[in-house]
């Protein structure tokens, strides 16, 4: 499979007109970009002129793939996140400009925020200062207080109840049926946290060899920690090894039950797509590759728990 083309289509031009509204009425859109690295929804960079003379970046996320409705709620809930993380300066986030859950004002339900300055990191010419930074980020997003009038959901792992067999592609079977033994029990008791819920490299923005932002809110949630840590363990994984994975959660510090999360992660991959790793750059990435990782991954964590 290769990029939806709904993923690379620019945003048609009453979207576009609907965005460049909200800067007043002789606001224009002077640019429109995709954006890589995004799989379930389309990823525009929009630049525009406020006729004032003043110029916005922005981003709008779209769900426009036929193939992939959006979660309920999903719209609502990025919004929220962003509006929580407004007044959360341990953290630099983009900001809310528009939320339309229904596709009243874009084609397709969308959500406008503002465009950080960077580019996410995929290949660090330095794996150890990259390491510290991505751990300390992810404990300043878990540092941060969620109450829980913010309107942001509650943890739940995902794809469990799609998946039933092991996949067509392992090597090791029976880790897999022992896999599916574990994540039917009860997700283990957690203080919640504000959860990222997709906390890996992709999201977290880099200029000049210094951080300048974490992104891609869209199911953060009140959550355990140890769901991130396992989520980013298992994508540097893909991406440096494991070494480098489990170097990542001694960086960042103990979590409990990190190795049920671990295992709940990799069952819920639905498939390999080396094509989203393509996207993002990591063209050395194939569905070999990938399920060589997640064998290698469930096992060990699966090993852990014995």
């Amino acid at each position: 499979m290769g990029i939806p083309a709904e993923l690379r289509r620019i945003p048609p031009g009453p979207t576009l007109a609907w965005v460049a509204g909200h800067f007043g009425p002789g606001a224009r859109v002077t640019a429109v970009r995709r954006l890589p690295n995004a799989w379930a929804a389309a990823v525009h960079a929009v630049d525009v002129d406020d006729g004032r003379g003043a110029r916005h970046d922005l981003v709008i996320r779209r769900w426009a793939r036929r193939d992939l409705a959006p979660d309920p709620g999903v719209v609502e809930n990025e919004a929220a996140a962003l509006t929580l993380l407004a007044s959360a300066p341990e953290v630099r986030t983009p900001a809310l400009v528009a939320a339309d859950s229904a596709g009243a004002g874009a084609d397709v339900p969308a959500v406008v925020m503002t465009r950080l300055h960077g580019r996410d990191v995929l290949a660090p010419t330095d794996l150890d200062r990259f390491l510290d930074g991505l751990a300390s980020a992810l404990r300043a997003v878990h540092s941060i207080a969620v109450p829980p009038t913010a309107g942001l959901g509650e943890y739940r792992p995902w794809g469990l109840d799609e998946r039933t067999e092991p996949p067509r592609w392992t090597t090791r079977p029976e880790v897999w049926r022992r896999a599916f033994e574990i994540v039917r029990r009860p997700v283990p008791a957690y203080t919640p946290v504000l959860c990222h819920r997709d906390f890996h490299p992709g999201n977290v923005l880099w200029r000049y060899g210094r951080m300048t932002g974490v992104v891609d809110w869209t199911h953060a949630c009140r959550g355990p920690a140890a769901a991130d840590v396992a989520h980013c363990r298992a994508n540097l994984a893909i991406l440096f090894g494991h070494d480098a994975a489990d170097e990542f959660a001694r960086r960042y510090g103990p979590v409990a039950d990190l190795e049920w999360f671990d295992v709940v992660d990799v069952v819920g991959w639905s498939t390999l797509d080396a094509w989203r790793w393509h996207d993002a750059g990591r063209t050395d990435i194939t569905d070999d590759s990938l399920a060589r990782t997640a064998d290698e991954f469930l096992a060990a964590a699966v090993d852990r728990m014995s």
